[in-house]
């Protein structure tokens, strides 16, 4: 308790800094921006009369892998606007236009390519943005963007940008609809930067200066953006994409006959005034979304996969970023599903999101599935709300209801409910972080011990950051719309679950080494990092201790290699195995005390070239056994028609009598094939013999107008250890944005 009142000390300390860094940034980096008196074709040619007499933001400076001079490449940006569009221009400067293109689709490959990208802050407070990138070859990328949470690059909208190739190098021209960019009335002055991604000579160039340890869509680096008047956010917006779709579909195991499964839904986008967004999903079908892709889980507990479903991706920040990693209380893949992880129709489903002043963003989320697999039907809503205060910091809160249904009737004992407070500290100058958050769930019949907490800070510098991270988590703490790793402990021999709470203390922290002589050194840099994880039971017992130390060293090429030397320690209270035998052919491994460690070596070769290999060798042990891994990845890309890939991974457990020694295997061949920008095959391959698994998935995607698609999806899954079919399915999808 001492520490967590030495730690608020720290903040109300740094609370009266002066925003220098901001303040500084923004006075010496400003671009002014006119509106634009004849219209403006979105061709990537810079021949409109806007662009002659727009002011320049130029003299980008290197960001990676130094922060200390200007860029020899040179890159100009133009802004202007209507009274529908914010109008970009880029002129990208490369005489040997020796581009470097990973990929054709969209949000895919962006940062290992060449490209150039603008993040906007219409608040200009620093906590929440805008990016919207671009390559040479016209793939776009955009995203969402806080402070204190997790960038969210798998958002999508509907913007429009041309590329043109030209003697000097390209050009390229965004128009951003004002209607999808929330902003409030009256403000003549906004964050706003640019990134150049000069992937061909290895380095990464920002308009404003900003320090290397720092991601470059930091949003407390920004220049200003200054208005000649302040634009105006459209009312009355509103889209709609219906869709239509036929699924083919048979469960061989079931011994099924194939299933015709007509379907018709719809989402919608609504305006209210000039700052909250109002979204509707009827039927919501996410056949279309690329499988997950199957991992080889050596741990005790679950693995958390990504959200990929549309829907679920805008405002992701608004509900999915309170807790931490391993500890999120609201995670959208718990909607439609059911315990036993089958997929549950989602009826419909209803968002509010926005600004209701210039300080406080809320977030309302309401879905409704139906009831399936002996499963009553589930309403699941999220109330949320992040409030700026100070210069860089917030108050976050939230609500979660899940409540049982049996057809219109409230099932008064079968809810779960969730609560909690954030706060996020971040100095002006974005070297010190804070937090402070406490959680609590409520069901019924179930009392005490019932809430987590956690409290933690960083210090980030240019040649060294470090954090520490404490937590207590009681063991009636349940997350039903979340998602909490390691609370329950699944006991293998008697078929049963423990729930134990836990405290622990998580630290780590990195030290930068850069070349004395940068010009003759093959080398970026170097870092010298550790890990610590200390876990603790409720009565002070070891659960779990986790030591590591890892050095890294990155060249100038882009090669990377990574080595890495750990220690585990571990007092696993329950009977546990890692995979699905009989427990008469293969015993359990008992709960006792462990300590083992293990080296491991990564290398990564050259991202700009046509091959691209990544290989990872671990060998040590493993609970009372040995492990040796290996895994190697290799990808081949034909610019800019084809990426050819393929992972192979190796796992071998070798345990004494009598357990079972255990080898998986897990191989992943895709391929993907570009028409052009708008129309591609993707073939993904994947072979898992941990998940007893072999699933071919196919899909053919025709973006015929921006944001309205035609899919062709193909899918079948075999068993691995006794060959045979388990399902197939086909399926046609059509949805066109209005």
């Amino acid at each position: 308790m001492r520490l967590f009142y030495l730690l608020a000390c720290f903040v109300l300390f740094h609370v009266h800094l002066p925003a220098q860094n901001r303040q500084e940034n923004q006075a010496q980096f400003q671009v002014h921006i006119s509106k634009a008196t004849k219209p403006v074709q979105i061709d990537g040619v810079l021949d409109d009369a806007a662009w002659q007499i727009a002011e320049p933001a130029q003299n980008f400076w290197i960001k990676w892998p130094r922060d200390n001079e200007h860029a020899a490449t040179r890159t100009e940006m133009r802004l202007t606007y209507d009274a529908h569009f914010l109008y970009i221009a880029a002129s990208c400067f490369d005489s040997t236009r020796q581009y470097i293109i990973q990929n054709l689709k969209r949000d895919v490959g962006y940062w290992d390519s060449d490209g150039i990208a603008v993040v906007l802050d219409p608040a200009n407070k620093a906590t929440n943005g805008y990016f919207f990138g671009l390559t040479p070859a016209g793939a776009q990328t955009e995203g969402l963007l806080s402070t204190g949470g997790e960038d969210n690059f798998t958002w999508d909208n509907r913007w429009y940008a041309e590329v043109k190739h030209t003697d000097e190098g390209w050009t390229a021209e965004f128009a951003i609809p004002f209607q999808i960019i929330r902003f409030g009335d009256g403000a003549v002055s906004w964050g706003i930067n640019f990134i150049r991604n000069d992937a061909s000579n290895g380095q990464w160039h920002t308009w404003t200066k900003m320090p290397l340890q720092f991601e470059g869509t930091d949003l407390g680096f920004t220049g200003q953006l200054i208005w000649d008047a302040p634009p105006k956010r459209e009312k009355g917006n509103y889209n709609f994409s219906p869709y239509v779709s036929t699924a083919v579909s048979r469960d061989l195991e079931a011994k099924e006959d194939y299933k015709v499964k007509p379907g018709l839904g719809m989402d919608a986008k609504i305006g209210i005034g000039t700052a909250l967004n109002l979204d509707l999903t009827i039927n919501p079908d996410f056949s279309q979304i690329e499988i997950d892709e199957q991992v080889v889980n050596l741990t005790r507990f679950d693995v958390q996969l990504p959200e990929k479903r549309t829907f679920f991706l805008e405002s992701a920040d608004l509900f999915g970023n309170f807790g931490i990693g391993p500890i999120r209380p609201f995670f959208s893949r718990r909607i439609g599903l059911d315990p036993e992880g089958r997929q549950i129709p989602i009826l419909g489903g209803v968002r509010l999101t926005g600004n209701i002043n210039a300080s406080t963003r809320i977030g309302l989320l309401n879905m409704q599935t139906a009831a399936r697999n002996g499963n009553l039907s589930q309403n699941f809503s999220a109330l949320t709300f992040n409030r700026r205060v100070l210069t860089r910091s917030s108050i976050n809160g939230y609500f979660l209801n899940k409540q049982s249904f049996k057809g219109s009737e409230v099932q008064k004992g079968e809810f779960a409910r969730n609560a909690g407070l954030e706060f996020s500290f971040t100095s002006n100058d974005g070297k010190w972080n804070y937090w402070a958050t406490t959680h609590g769930s409520f069901k019924p019949d179930i009392k005490g011990k019932n809430f987590w907490g956690n409290s933690g800070v960083q210090y980030n510098s240019r040649r060294f950051d470090l954090l520490v991270d404490f937590l207590r988590m009681g063991e009636n703490y349940y997350a039903e719309q979340g998602f909490e790793a390691r609370i329950e402990n699944y006991d293998v021999i008697s078929d049963s679950t423990v729930r134990i709470g836990y405290n622990f203390i998580y630290s780590e922290g990195n030290l930068r080494f850069m070349p004395q002589n940068r010009d003759q050194s093959r080398l970026n840099l170097t870092e010298l990092g550790f890990t610590n994880f200390s876990v603790r039971n409720p009565n002070g017992s070891l659960n779990e201790q986790y030591n590591a130390l890892e050095y890294r060293i990155f060249f100038k090429n882009t090669q990377s290699i990574i080595f890495t030397v750990d220690h585990t320690e571990a007092q696993v209270p329950v009977s546990f195995k890692f995979d699905d035998s009989e427990l008469e052919e293969c015993p359990a491994l008992p709960a006792s005390h462990y300590q083992y460690s293990t080296m491991a070596l990564s290398w990564s070769t050259d991202t700009r070239k046509q091959l691209l290999m990544e290989t990872n060798l671990l060998a040590g042990g493993f609970y009372n056994g040995n492990q040796v891994s290996a895994s190697i990845g290799l990808r081949y890309r034909v610019q800019p028609w084809g990426n050819f890939a393929l992972r192979f991974q190796y796992n071998l457990l070798d345990f004494p009598d009598p357990y079972c020694d255990l080898e998986f295997f897990n191989i992943t061949p895709r391929i993907e094939i570009f028409i052009n920008r708008n129309l591609n095959w993707t073939t993904f391959v994947q072979y898992n013999t941990q998940a007893d698994n072999f699933n071919i998935n196919s899909r053919l995607q025709w973006r015929y107008r921006p944001m309205s698609d035609l899919y062709v999806v193909f899918t079948d899954n075999y068993a691995v250890k006794v060959w045979g079919a388990k399902n197939r399915a086909f399926v046609i999808k059509w949805n066109y944005w209005l």
